[in-house]
C-alpha cells in the first residue's frame, strides 16, 4: 500500500512539473489555479491536483504561425483562439493518457493488495475461529461440568423430593388410620354419649323416687316427731303425777326390780320361750343390756324375720359398734357378685361383709354413725367417722347417705359422695364410662372410681406399692397404696 502511494506522488508530481513548464507564457487574471480531481475506487478513493488549462501554453511564437513577412505585424484573434483550443485539446489527451496510466497502475497495484489483504484476513480470521474454537471448546467444558454439577444436584434434589414424596406417603398414610381411629372412636364416644343420657335418664327417674322416698321418710319423722312429743308430755304428767306421789313412785321401782329378778330367772333357767322376748336390733341394745365383750352376737332386725350373726365391737369410742365389713389377711375373696354383697358373705368372726340389705333394713330402723377403722404396714392406724350413715334400698341400688365428717384418716373424706350407688362386676351403677368394679375389683360405691374402695384387691406386704385396685383409701396412703386392714362399723347416732 505504501508504494502505490508513493507511485501516486509521483505520478501527480509529474502531472505538476509537466504543467509547469507551460506557465512560461502570459496568465490571465495572475497566478493559475489549481484544480483537484478526485478519483473513487471501491472503498478507496485518490485525489489528484490538476493544474488549470489555461496555464498550460506551448512555448514558441506567441504570435503562432505567422508568415515571416507578417511577423511585426499584430496577430490575428481567430488564430490565437485555434491555437489555444488545439493546445487545450493536446493537454486533455496528454492528461487522459496520464490517468488511463494512472488507473491500471492502481488497479494492479489493487488487486495485488486486495490479494495480500485477503490472505491476511483469512489468516486472521481463521486465527480468530481458532481462538473462538478453544473459547468455545473451553466454554463448552464448562458448561459441561456445569451441567454435570447442575445434573448432580438435579438427582440429588430429584432423590430427596422422592424420600420426602414417600415420608409423605407414610405421614399421610398414619393420618389416615388415626382418622380411622378418631372416626371409630368418635362412634363410640356417641354410643357412650347415649348410655350417658339413658343413665342420666335412670337417674333423674330414681331421684324422683329419692324424692319421694325422702317426702315419705320425712313424713314417717313427722309422725314420730308428734308421737314422742306426746309420749314426752305423757312422761311429763306421769313424772308430775309420781313426784306428788312418791310412795305410787317407790311401788313402781319395787316393781321395777321385781321385773328384773324375773328376767334374770329366767335367763339362768334356760327358758327358750322367754329368752326368744329379749330381741336386740344392733349391738347398742346388747351393750345397753350389759354385753360388753367384743364378739360374735345374734341380733333381730326389723322387717327381716330371722336373726343374723354380727361382730359387735364393745371396746373402741365406747363400744356398741355393729361391724358391718372387716379385712385382716385376705382370706376371704371379695370379687362376688351383686347378690353376695346383697346376701353377704365371710365369718363374722374374721373378714366378711354383712350384706346390704341388713345394712339397709338395720339404718332404717332410726339414725346411726358410721366409723372407719384403718390400719396400713407400718402400723399407722387412724380412723374416719360420720355422724349420719344410711344405705337405700336395692330399688336404689344401696345408694349411700353420708354427713359429718370427722378423724384422723385425711383432712377430708375419701368415701364417696352423698347419693353414690353400689356396683359390681355384674352391676355397673358407677358414674364412668368404664366399669370400676371391673377395673378396680369388689364391690364399693366408685362413684367415678373416686377415692376409696376397701373391697379391693388384698395385697401382702412388699407388694402393696403401686396397686391402684388395692384396698385404698386416698387421704390417707394415696391412691396407689393397699393398706393392711380395715373395719366399717355402725351403731345409733344418740348413743
Amino acid at each position: 500500500m505504501r508504494f502505490v502511494v508513493l507511485g501516486l506522488g509521483l505520478l501527480v508530481a509529474g502531472i505538476a512539473a509537466g504543467a509547469g513548464g507551460g506557465s512560461g507564457g502570459q496568465r490571465r487574471g495572475g497566478d493559475g489555479r489549481r484544480r483537484l480531481h478526485r478519483l473513487q475506487h471501491g472503498q478507496c478513493s485518490y485525489t489528484f491536483i490538476l493544474p488549470e488549462v489555461e496555464s498550460c501554453r506551448t512555448p514558441g511564437n506567441p504570435y503562432g504561425n505567422v508568415n515571416a513577412a507578417q511577423r511585426d505585424a499584430p496577430p490575428a484573434e481567430s488564430d490565437w483562439s485555434a491555437q489555444k483550443l488545439q493546445h487545450l485539446e493536446t493537454a486533455m489527451v496528454n492528461n487522459t493518457q496520464w490517468l488511463q496510466k494512472l488507473e491500471n497502475y492502481i488497479q494492479e497495484n489493487i488487486k495485488k493488495e486486495l490479494v495480500h489483504i485477503q490472505a491476511h484476513a483469512v489468516h486472521n480470521q481463521t486465527a480468530n475461529m481458532l481462538k473462538m474454537g478453544t473459547n468455545l471448546l473451553s466454554q463448552t467444558a464448562e458448561q459441561t461440568r456445569k451441567l454435570n454439577v447442575v445434573e448432580a444436584q438435579v438427582l440429588n434434589q430429584t432423590s430427596r423430593i422422592e424420600i420426602q414424596l414417600l415420608e409423605n406417603t407414610l405421614s399421610t398414610n398414619k393420618l389416615e388410620k388415626e382418622l380411622l381411629m378418631q372416626v371409630s372412636e368418635i362412634s363410640k364416644l356417641q354410643n357412650k354419649n347415649s348410655q350417658l343420657e339413658n343413665k342420666v335418664l335412670v337417674l333423674e327417674s330414681q331421684h324422683k323416687t329419692e324424692l319421694e322416698d325422702l317426702r315419705e321418710e320425712k313424713e314417717r319423722l313427722q309422725n314420730l316427731v308428734v308421737h314422742q312429743t306426746m309420749a314426752i308430755e305423757a312422761l311429763e304428767k306421769q313424772l308430775h303425777v309420781a313426784s306428788n306421789n312418791n310412795s305410787a313412785l317407790q311401788r313402781q321401782q319395787q316393781q321395777l326390780m321385781d321385773s328384773v329378778h324375773r328376767l334374770l330367772n329366767m335367763v339362768s333357767t334356760g327358758s327358750v320361750l322367754q329368752w326368744r322376748e329379749l330381741r336386740f336390733r344392733d349391738c347398742a341394745d346388747l351393750y345397753r343390756a350389759g354385753h360388753n365383750v367384743s364378739g360374735v352376737y345374734n341380733i333381730h332386725i326389723d322387717n327381716m324375720t330371722e336373726p343374723i350373726k354380727v361382730f359387735c365391737d364393745m371396746e373402741n369410742s365406747g363400744g356398741g359398734w355393729t361391724v358391718f365389713q372387716r379385712r385382716v389377711n385376705g382370706s376371704v375373696d371379695f370379687q362376688r357378685t351383686w347378690r353376695e354383697y346383697k346376701m353377704g358373705f365371710g365369718d363374722p368372726a374374721g373378714e366378711h361383709w354383712l350384706g346390704n340389705e341388713a345394712v339397709f333394713r338395720m339404718t332404717s330402723q332410726g339414725q346411726y354413725s358410721l366409723r372407719v377403722e384403718l390400719k396400713d404396714w407400718e402400723d399407722n392406724a387412724p380412723y374416719s367417722q360420720y355422724d349420719r350413715f344410711q344405705l337405700g334400698s336395692e330399688k336404689q341400688h344401696y345408694r349411700l347417705l353420708v354427713r359429718g365428717y370427722s378423724g384422723t384418716a385425711g383432712h377430708q373424706s375419701s368415701l364417696a359422695p352423698h347419693g353414690t350407688s353400689f356396683s359390681t362386676r355384674d352391676a355397673d351403677n358407677d358414674n364412668c364410662m368404664c366399669k370400676c368394679a371391673l377395673m378396680l375389683t369388689g364391690g364399693w360405691w366408685f362413684d367415678a372410681c373416686g377415692l376409696s374402695n376397701l373391697n379391693g384387691m388384698y395385697y401382702s406386704v412388699g407388694h402393696n406399692i403401686r396397686k391402684l385396685n388395692g384396698i385404698k383409701w386416698h387421704h390417707f396412703r394415696g391412691p396407689s397404696y393397699s393398706l393392711r386392714s380395715t373395719t366399717m362399723m355402725i351403731r345409733p347416732s344418740d348413743f
